[in-house]
């Protein structure tokens, strides 16, 4: 009998542990998915539509035409993707906040949010390739930084020197001594 006790007890205990990684797996994924901005980047700050963006790419005016159809098209097939995906959140918050917590539901609202955002970032690529296609080599070039930073991604290997960018960080020698 006290054998069937510790069983028991060892199942109940396992399935905790489960729940318990699976509820900080989803909480994880959430909060890396709010952190990492899921907006327009088009950079609208100053007078006019897009005048950052139009000031950052030096545009022209036909290219700045073309480049303010593309964000309006781009911005009519994201915000739907962006008000799904902030709807499935709010229900994933509401569902984590109950005191008995689905966590089938869980997995699934986590799943959805992550199809939601694979849209969000389809619709991102193609506006930057359509950008891509008025911009001038020059501009091509500011515009990946502009994104790169919107992504918060670190141009690693970008710089204007000759090396492939996987250096050490070590700015002189006497870095280098640090592992010797």
């Amino acid at each position: 009998m006290a054998m069937n006790i510790f069983n028991n007890n060892r199942i109940v205990f396992w399935i905790l542990i489960f729940l318990i990684v699976v509820n900080i797996t989803t909480l994880t994924t959430f909060f890396i998915y709010t952190r990492k901005t899921a907006s327009d980047p088009e950079l609208v700050s100053g007078p006019g539509k897009g005048y950052a963006l139009r000031q950052e790419l030096s545009l022209k005016p036909d290219q700045t035409l073309k480049v303010n159809m593309i964000n309006e098209t781009y911005k009519a097939s994201s915000e739907p993707i962006v008000k799904a995906i902030r709807e499935k959140k709010a229900v994933l918050l509401e569902e984590l906040s109950k005191d008995e917590t689905d966590t089938t539901l869980v997995v699934k609202l986590a799943d959805d949010i992550v199809i939601e955002q694979k849209k969000l970032q389809v619709a991102n690529i193609k506006q930057f390739l359509d950008l891509k296609r008025v911009c001038t080599p020059e501009q091509t070039q500011k515009l990946s930084q502009i994104y790169s930073e919107l992504y918060g991604c670190e141009n690693k290997g970008m710089g204007r020197g000759k090396g492939n960018g996987q250096g050490k960080g070590n700015r002189h020698r006497y870095g280098q001594q640090k592992g010797q």
